[in-house]
């Protein structure tokens, strides 16, 4: 089913339940305690992921504002529950049960908006949060909703249809790649929105931390690392049949596995590789990747990744898809390298051995093409502009 179809059936649902949790359900939300200054964040959950990331980092950005914190999907894994509880002056919430079942989630939708109006200068502010979106139309017009997009899925369940959706209701639409920008532009001619929508969107590009240049050798054995989530998106299976073929071929690399995609390998490949689990430690993650040479995605789809980001901080080569988000950043040769082939699964893997045994057998060239991927960080990934773009935005 298209998700334009299951919206537009889950909100004639809300409109028949409205009334009765106006009279069950608008009491109780009396009675919760208001916000000190009616500031909500309604995200997906806080397990692994380059998305969870970026979200620990608005919050980071004002740890000096008080804020209530709502995860309303199931987290597969704790991996960064620490990390959003050691937020300063912040609540955390998980609700995902009265998320996942039909009817509960319904009445949930409207005691939350009930909750949410009592505030009304508030912000409510959703990334991947369908439940976020499902309240839009019950919030207050004078409360600031604003939503974070963080790629196109390019298929009929994509999130983008959701903010399509709600447009009206949205005060702000957040993106940070030119390619998620470009694809919002085409949709709303598509579907014949008016252009005056486009000024609601906001690009506010996530920062990362930049250490110190380090010297790499590029010793061999070349370390690889590929860290992260799995999934169809990932292309996981992908990521082990090069590392199969690097076995075969006796080429002079080791690789490195962090996260959850672990999972998703094979037994020769865990076996020949250096794995570090899911890594929820900010510090433990610089590590492994200072301690890295290349770092390794096969991603179908994606904007461009915070791992990728975080790689060239340390100087890693990223080694990735040609995709459009992460030719947004990347220069082939330059500061990274591309695999072409982005729909051949076997062409794809034989290019990236390709380019792996190129560098192996280049120590000069990867040193040029770390420094370069850098020196790039450091001008465009830097936190601060980050920081103070979302401070503007949600101390209003």
């Amino acid at each position: 089913m298209h998700n334009i179809t299951k919206i537009k059936l889950f909100r004639i649902l809300l409109r028949i339940t409205y009334l009765p949790a106006l009279l069950i359900l608008y009491p109780l939300a009396l009675l919760r305690k208001k916000s000190s200054n009616g500031l909500f964040f309604f995200l997906d959950r806080y397990s692994l992921g380059g998305a969870q990331r970026i979200h620990l980092d608005i919050l980071r950005a004002i740890a000096d504002k008080q804020k209530q914190v709502f995860f309303t999907r199931y987290s597969p894994n704790a991996v960064f529950e620490n990390e959003f509880q050691r937020i300063p002056n912040s609540e955390f919430h998980d609700i995902h049960i009265v998320c996942d079942w039909l009817l509960f989630r319904a009445f949930s939708v409207h005691y939350y908006s009930f909750y949410i109006n009592r505030h009304p200068r508030g912000q409510v502010f959703g990334a991947n949060s369908t439940f976020f979106y499902d309240m839009l139309p019950f919030v207050r017009k004078t409360i600031v909703k604003t939503e974070l997009l963080h790629n196109f899925t390019f298929g009929k369940k994509g999130m983008e249809f959701f903010g399509l959706m709600n447009i009206r209701y949205l005060t702000h639409r957040i993106v940070y790649d030119f390619y998620t920008l470009e694809n919002i532009e085409k949709q709303y001619a598509e579907f014949q929105l008016d252009p005056a929508y486009l000024k609601r969107i906001l690009f506010i590009e996530p920062g990362v931390d930049i250490p110190a240049e380090e010297n790499r050798n590029f010793d061999l054995p070349l370390r690889i690392v590929c860290a992260g989530r799995g999934g169809p998106q990932k292309r996981v299976w992908l990521i082990d049949r090069i590392a199969a073929l690097c076995l075969d071929q006796a080429i002079p690399v080791r690789f490195h596995f962090a996260g959850t995609l672990i999972a998703e390998l094979s037994q020769r490949a865990k076996e020949a590789a250096q794995l570090y689990g899911e890594v929820g430690d900010p510090e433990k993650m610089a590590s492994i990747l200072a301690n890295s040479d290349i770092a390794l995605l096969t991603s179908a789809y994606e904007g461009f990744p915070m791992f990728i980001k975080e790689s060239m901080a340390h100087g890693c080569i990223p080694l990735v898809t040609a995709l459009p988000g992460n030719k947004t950043h990347i220069k082939n040769g330059e500061n990274g390298l591309f695999i072409e082939e982005i729909v051949d699964e076997s062409g794809l893997v034989k290019e990236a051995v390709e380019k792996i045994t190129g560098l192996t057998r280049d120590r000069i060239e990867c040193i040029r093409i770390s420094r370069e991927a850098y020196r790039y960080a450091q001008l465009h990934f830097n936190r601060l502009a980050f920081n103070q773009a979302y401070r503007a935005l949600l101390a209003e």
